[in-house]
């Protein structure tokens, strides 16, 4: 069965070898003699001290609305230790998308963030509940979202950390768009079920701890670690409706050269069970290899493989055969907490059953968020 990815990420690989690492290459001698690397920071930053920093960011996925918009954080904002991050991004009324959050480091390893998000996308695909969603019966539906949240962050020994949060999410939805049937019309039609808790818009308190036990260290020490990632909480919603979300990532990464060349393999698990009334499906949740290795000062390329999909309670029913291939290759800066600039490529597939050929596409340039 090896083949079968070989053949799907075959694309990702000429791309990345022939087009991207081999240029890029001849490009990095020539920047790091003339010191680029000065100028693409001060490309981003400006103001007294450097503290203000400005992104453009775009995202294209096969099928969906693009987006396009931009990451604006503050460096002592009001504060010598607060941080506020600002991020847009939006194709339209089709798609909006906006969020804040204001960071403050209350000593060292501590530090308190007040976040808000709000959403309103009108493109939302649903192909159906379950490893068995297809294409067949495509619809489109809206969502829109407001949250908010105030959340406890405490750096552990290595690369760990401590987390709990609790907050107020707002689900609504909207009619669907774009060329597609909309969900509404093909559950008119008798041609799906309406997924659980579907046009019953509902405002729901959750809690949220997450705890990370890391060995890695921070650069420039090589890349090998084992990791432990588990987090739960549960949420609440009026008419006696209540679910909990928990599940975990363990995985470890090997430095083949000592120098940040970093094979890296993990099993994430997520789970939703109700512990009142239905679970919104909106709710639901949705193994890893990649390959990380340095190209350039505070830059680094990045593959990687996943198989994966969802299955019913507890992972009933679980069937290697129903398992999803995905992989992209791209570059991400190496900034602290995993925060950091990214430019992805990516490919998503149908099950191994229904033979595995690809069924979306994804680009993505933007910032990522810490962990």
């Amino acid at each position: 069965m090896l083949w079968i990815p070989r053949v799907l990420l075959s694309p990702l690989y000429v791309a990345n070898e022939y087009v991207v690492r081999r240029p890029l290459g001849a490009f990095v001698i020539h920047a790091e003699r003339d010191r680029w690397s000065d100028s693409v920071a001060q490309l981003f930053t400006f103001g007294e001290g450097g503290h203000n920093l400005l992104v453009p960011t775009a995202s294209f996925d096969l099928g969906l609305a693009p987006s396009v918009g931009v990451y604006y954080a503050l460096g002592e904002a009001g504060a010598a230790d607060n941080r506020l991050a600002v991020q847009l991004a939006t194709w339209g009324l089709r798609s909006i998308r906006a969020s804040a959050a204001d960071t403050y480091a209350i000593d060292e390893p501590d530090q308190l963030q007040a976040r808000l998000e709000l959403e309103r996308v009108r493109d939302h695909l649903f192909v159906g509940v379950g490893p068995d969603a297809t294409r067949g019966v495509k619809s489109r539906y809206g969502v829109e979202r407001v949250e908010g949240s105030i959340g406890y962050r405490r750096r552990l020994t290595g690369a760990g950390w401590l987390a709990a949060e609790s907050g107020v999410r707002r689900i609504g939805f909207v009619d669907g768009c774009c060329g597609d049937p909309t969900l509404d019309e093909r559950i008119a039609r008798g041609e799906v079920m309406a997924p659980p808790g579907y046009r019953g818009d509902y405002t729901a308190g959750f809690g949220r701890v997450a705890v990370q036990l890391d060995t890695r260290r921070a650069r420039p020490a090589p890349g090998s670690g084992v990791y432990l990632r588990l987090t739960g909480g549960p949420s609440v919603a009026p008419r006696d409706r209540a679910w909990i979300h928990y599940g975990g990532v363990a995985g470890g990464a090997l430095d083949l050269t000592g120098h940040r060349r970093t094979v890296e393999l993990q099993l994430a698990v997520d789970f939703v069970d109700a512990m009142a009334g239905a679970v919104p499906f909106t709710e639901y949740p949705a193994a890893q290899l990649g390959y990380t290795w340095p190209v350039w000062l505070g830059l680094d390329a990045r593959t990687r493989f996943t198989l994966g999909n969802a299955w019913d309670s507890h992972l009933a029913g679980f069937s290697p055969r129903e398992l999803r291939m995905s992989g992209d290759v791209g570059f991400t800066t190496t900034d602290d907490g995993d925060r950091g600039l990214e430019i992805l490529v990516g490919v998503g597939t149908e099950t191994f059953e229904r033979g595995a050929h690809v069924t979306s596409l994804r680009v993505t340039v933007g910032w990522r968020p810490s962990s």
